[in-house]
């Protein structure tokens, strides 16, 4: 298990959907607006911990698991499944 700041997994996670081509830059800022604004809607989750508005730890079993997530959100965008991935979005512990 890893700790990481927030903003970090942020920037990894889009990092790696940059490899997808079919995802470009708006659906990619998209994907990091929705996700903070899930994250304020689900404070209690256990795979991350919100310290303050601008302090939040994520937790990762290891770090490919944030090539693991862009993989899923594209799986998800090329099959028109993006509602199912926020209901079913998880990581970690």
């Amino acid at each position: 298990m890893i700790e990481i700041d927030f903003e970090d997994f942020v920037e990894e996670v889009k990092f790696q959907m940059t490899e997808y081509e079919e995802l470009d830059e708006t659906t990619i800022l998209d994907w990091e607006t929705k996700l903070r604004k899930w994250v304020k809607e689900h404070k209690e989750k256990k795979f991350f911990h919100v310290k303050s508005k601008d302090d939040i730890a994520v937790f990762l079993r290891d770090e490919d698991e944030m090539y693991e997530l862009a993989e899923k959100f594209y799986r998800a965008y090329k099959n028109n499944k993006l509602d199912e991935y926020w209901k079913k979005l998880k990581w970690g512990r």
